[in-house]
């Protein structure tokens, strides 16, 4: 006996609470050209903000670049915390710090994302609508990893210097 999983049936699956709500708005639209007209323009908008942000064959790249940002997050963030220059501000990962040890909890952390950075880039592959949430993710981690380049910089200037 073989069991057949769809991943696709299951993120299309909606609770009953949703299947109502979504029917009723389908029916508010139905009988309203200018709300249907409305309707159909977001729908549309929000499909090319999507395709404007990021392409589906960009969307591997900047898996690649938020990898790797991650991974550069975690090692800059071992590096000050084991000099004592700063320390964590994530609370929880703070915490696994003191319960675990700085390298472990920074792995982990790592990993976590990693995994949140390709679940959500896998997403953002099969639907249009995830895309523009990459930009603000890039964009964040894109300012910690500023911040991580100006310290650096700032720190080996001053060692040299």
């Amino acid at each position: 006996m073989a069991v057949e999983f769809d991943l696709h049936r299951v993120l299309d699956a909606r609770p009953a609470w949703a299947n109502r709500m979504r029917q009723q708005l389908y029916a508010r639209i139905a009988g309203d050209a200018r709300l249907r007209r409305r309707a159909l323009a977001l729908t549309i908008a929000v499909w090319q903000l999507g395709e404007w942000i990021a392409p589906r064959e960009q969307v591997a790249p900047i898996r690649r670049v938020l990898l790797a940002m991650v991974v550069l997050d975690s090692v800059a963030t071992y590096v000050w915390v084991r000099t004592g220059i700063a320390i964590e501000g994530n609370p929880l990962v703070a915490g696994a710090m003191d319960m675990i040890g700085d390298g472990p909890a920074l792995a982990l952390r790592a990993m976590w994302s990693g995994a949140l950075v390709v679940a959500l880039t896998w997403l953002a592959e099969r639907r249009a609508a995830v895309r523009p949430a990459l930009a603000l993710i890039l964009l964040a981690l894109g300012a910690v990893t500023l911040i991580h380049a100006f310290a650096l910089t700032y720190v080996w200037s001053n060692l040299l210097g």
